[in-house]
């Protein structure tokens, strides 16, 4: 019996772990992950939008995962990333990232990351990533003074998503 934290379920209902022909999304599952990729954005948004990002802090562990991360990436530029940059040629370097984070809490639960900025959370501005990445590429554009500097735009563009709904 599927319980709703189950992430898939098999076409036929016999456990055969090996063929993963077999296996199929459970909707109920997708439709749980979806809400809740959704609040999280949403509250991510506002809070960027309510107070100074440079002095937010996302995790405890905060200075550690931004030390790590401009170590295996110290040219990545943060204000705009591609899915090619973050699943691309790196992916092994993206990996290793964040299995040195693998004891915090949905390390590698899929969470969605704006691309660029100066932008909100969109259908066209965001793309899913694990939950590391995710804090590692929205603490640099803290600490690094980026969402600062943006807050203008990506605010304004909030507003205006906001107007079309």
């Amino acid at each position: 019996q599927r319980t709703p934290t189950s992430s898939v379920m098999m076409a036929d209902d016999v456990p055969d772990y090996g063929d993963a022909d077999k296996y199929i999304n459970d909707p109920a599952l997708e439709q749980y992950w979806a809400i809740k990729a959704y609040t999280q954005a949403n509250v991510h948004m506002n809070l960027i939008m309510s107070v100074t990002p440079s002095g937010l802090r996302l995790n405890s562990r905060q200075d550690d995962i931004y030390a790590a991360f401009r170590k295996h990436f110290p040219n990545l530029n943060v204000e705009k990333v591609t899915e090619v940059e973050l699943k691309g040629d790196s992916k092994a370097v993206w990996r290793e990232f964040c299995e040195e984070f693998k004891d915090l809490e949905d390390f590698n639960m899929g969470v969605l990351l704006r691309q660029d900025c100066t932008k909100c959370y969109s259908q066209e501005n965001a793309i899913v990533v694990p939950k590391m990445i995710y804090l590692a590429i929205e603490m640099a554009r803290n600490i690094e003074g980026i969402n600062d500097r943006s807050k203008e735009a990506y605010t304004k563009d909030h507003k205006d998503e906001e107007a079309k709904e």
